[in-house]
């Protein structure tokens, strides 16, 4: 249940927030033409959603989807059950951490016994759904944070503590350092209730700025 009764969940529900927030904030209409519209990043909910979430926490993209279509071609179709009585060595084999593997197995668990009901998340408020996700065995804020954007399509969740957003958030305000998780939510204020749109802008241009590096290191 979003406060201003609104849902990111389509790539018209996209555009719609994204003049909102540029609407906010001159910078991000720059960014838009520079590199566009943001994806998307709609994830399904339920196991399936967190699961996902939990392969791709601490590594890099790319190594998030390589190890991602291997715990997806195994475990669909995201059964509780079936994943429940899974050890974490297999798992682990998939290319996941023993901690991950836990986490998943726990979460499967937590799904089946009906502590972890995606329909139930829908209905609650930001704070209350971050509150009910991170009481799940190995979930801290970045997790519920990628939850509520992707899986729940909360338009100002702020993962704060996101390497990438953060160093996209360097570059958009050319701060001389990368800011701390600490000052995140201040520095976005200004954006609310469109943080979310925010996140995605600012993991394009952290891209943008990689590539840009890459094609000139000496920048």
């Amino acid at each position: 249940m979003q406060a201003n009764g609104f849902a990111i969940n389509t790539i018209g529900d996209l555009e719609r927030a994204a003049q909102m927030l540029i609407g906010r904030d001159e910078r991000f209409g720059v960014l838009h033409e520079r590199n566009g519209l943001p994806p998307l990043r709609a994830r399904p909910g339920g196991l399936e959603g967190l699961a996902w979430i939990v392969t791709g926490q601490l590594i890099s993209a790319k190594a998030a989807v390589a190890i991602w279509r291997r715990v997806s071609a195994t475990l669909s179709p995201f059964d509780a059950s079936e994943v429940c009585a899974m050890a974490e060595t297999e798992l682990a084999a998939l290319g996941l951490t023993r901690a991950k593997a836990r986490t998943i197995i726990a979460a499967a668990k937590a799904e089946r016994d009906g502590a972890f009901d995606h329909a139930a998340l829908c209905k609650m408020d930001d704070a209350a759904a971050s509150s009910a996700l991170m009481s799940l065995k190995g979930i801290g804020r970045w997790s519920a944070d990628i939850y509520l954007l992707s899986c729940l399509g909360r338009p100002d969740a702020w993962p704060a503590g996101d390497l990438a957003v953060r160093s996209g958030l360097h570059g958009l305000l050319g701060l001389e350092t990368l800011p701390p998780v600490a000052a995140m939510d201040a520095l976005a204020e200004g954006w609310r209730p469109w943080r979310a749109v925010a996140a995605r802008y600012l993991w394009e241009q952290h891209v943008s700025m990689r590539q840009a590096k890459a094609a000139d290191p000496a920048a």
